[in-house]
């Protein structure tokens, strides 16, 4: 089977992919605005078909991630994958059957660890882009992330689902993944507020309480929140990013008028 070589970048973490062209071609036209050429000294993801293994039941994104001491697998019929943080490798066993969605869910738990172990956070929040500024909107499955992004037009949006969050020399950055939906093709803002969702027939920005406020943020960080490996360094990232950033819970309706509020205490 013909194979694929390419690099995926977010912020400064490179992550270079290799398999089967079949799967990765159609990620690498999707994912084309993060596609580098293949680079050295970065993560290696490599990705092979294995007939062996049994056919597929289910998507690899219902398999339960199990994560301890920095290394990661995902089991599933069809698939094997292991995801090691100390040698900067991960390799996926996929039955042929398996589809470039499978590969792509797999990618994502990789560049959650390797942004984590190279100073980002993988960040379950639609990124809004609103003057200028940018708004981690976080929150429960249901909580609104998409809606709000909705709402929001014609604000960029840099992703309606996962975004990455990295350090720069203004202060914290929120950038675009490939990983949902996108609006616009700004990749990334300065970090202005996180909002945590709450739907609500009124308006309104409650201050969280530090200890909410981390156990939120925690409960939204993908992959490296079950693993106790790397759980005080996630505190300690998330008490890091505070410092600099305020955090609200957001009480919104079904209209744009949030964005009144925001401005109004925010500028």
């Amino acid at each position: 089977m013909p194979r694929s070589i390419f690099s995926l970048r977010l912020a400064e973490s490179t992550l270079a992919i290799s398999g089967p062209e079949t799967w990765l071609q159609p990620l690498r036209r999707t994912w084309s605005p993060w596609v580098v050429s293949p680079r050295i000294n970065s993560w290696q993801a490599t990705i092979h078909a294995d007939d062996s293994l049994s056919r597929p039941a289910a998507p690899l994104f219902s398999a339960t991630i199990q994560s301890h001491g920095g290394l990661c697998h995902l089991t599933l019929p069809g698939f094997r994958a292991t995801i090691d943080a100390s040698r900067h490798a991960a390799q996926l066993h996929a039955h042929p059957a398996a589809q470039p969605a499978d590969i792509g869910y797999f990618l994502r738990v990789t560049l959650a660890l390797q942004t984590f172990t190279q100073s980002g956070i993988l960040f379950h929040a639609a990124g809004i882009v609103h003057r200028g500024q940018g708004y981690g909107c976080f929150g429960n499955s249901g909580s609104g992330k998409t809606t709000a992004a909705q709402l929001s037009r014609p604000d960029p949006v840099l992703n309606d689902d996962l975004i990455l969050l990295w350090p720069g020399a203004d202060g914290w950055q929120m950038y675009a993944t490939p990983f949902g939906k996108r609006r616009g093709k700004l990749n990334s803002a300065p970090l202005r507020a996180l909002l945590r969702l709450i739907q609500d027939t009124e308006v309104s920005l409650e201050t969280l309480p530090g200890s909410r406020a981390l156990a939120e943020l925690i409960a939204n960080t993908p992959v490296i929140s079950g693993d106790r490996k790397w759980l005080p360094q996630a505190f300690a990232r998330w008490e890091a990013i505070l410092k600099h950033v305020p955090i609200y819970g957001l009480h919104f309706r079904k209209d744009p008028t949030f964005w009144e509020v925001i401005d109004g205490t925010l500028g």
